[in-house]
């Protein structure tokens, strides 16, 4: 007997160039933000990657401050400093670096704009899986390793670190706005690094 079946393949609009990571500020600029709020982590901090994007949206007459403390395989507690940093006021988000600094960037902007218990949007059972109630705030991903591919997708993931457990939240409003996919900005990655992510892509597709 076959079946009908249905899917959809939806994903964040992605601008793929070398050097495209010097457009942000004219992106952020176009969509009217004046106030945003840029993630990375404190390895990236001083790496060509984010000094250029900050380059590029101070050019732009586009207010930001960066919050450079974002986790590694990020846990509740990151998550919540980051939401907790993201209280001063944004109209805006932006994410540099690899999945653990989008996902983060994604639950900043979730518990920023609709304002719940913790546990409200993480995945059932560990939370209670509600739905985002409506449409976020405008958060561009700037991506520097290859791997899970969080520039395209509403995911977001954690260790919740009392139960010893990964889960994490979804939903399609938490997919990034753009996806700028800059190789310049891969150059920066220790062979390591670009090994484990490469191999990352590799067992996505397999």
């Amino acid at each position: 007997m076959l079946l009908d079946t249905a899917y959809e393949i939806a994903t964040s609009n992605i601008r793929f160039g070398l050097g495209t990571t010097k457009e942000i500020g004219m992106d952020l600029k176009d969509r009217g933000l004046q106030r945003v709020m840029v993630l990375t982590d404190p390895n990236l901090r001083e790496q060509a990657p984010v000094q250029t994007a900050l380059a590029a949206i101070a050019e732009a007459g586009v207010e930001y401050a960066l919050f450079d403390q974002v986790r590694v395989e990020p846990t509740d507690a990151s998550f919540k400093a980051a939401i907790e940093f993201a209280q001063q006021g944004f109209d805006g988000f932006v994410a540099i670096g690899g999945g653990s600094v989008m996902d983060t960037a994604k639950a900043a902007n979730v518990y920023t704009t609709y304002p719940a218990d913790f546990l409200t949007y993480v995945n059932a059972p560990i939370g209670r899986g509600e739905p985002v109630p409506g449409p976020l705030k405008p958060l561009i991903a700037v991506p520097t390793t290859a791997g899970t591919g969080s520039e395209t997708t509403g995911v977001a993931i954690f260790d919740l670190v009392e139960m010893k457990a990964k889960t994490g939240m979804a939903h399609r409003y938490m997919r990034p706005t753009l996806g700028i996919v800059d190789p310049d900005n891969t150059r920066s990655m220790p062979p390591q690094v670009a090994a484990s992510t490469g191999l990352d892509v590799l067992s996505h597709a397999l």
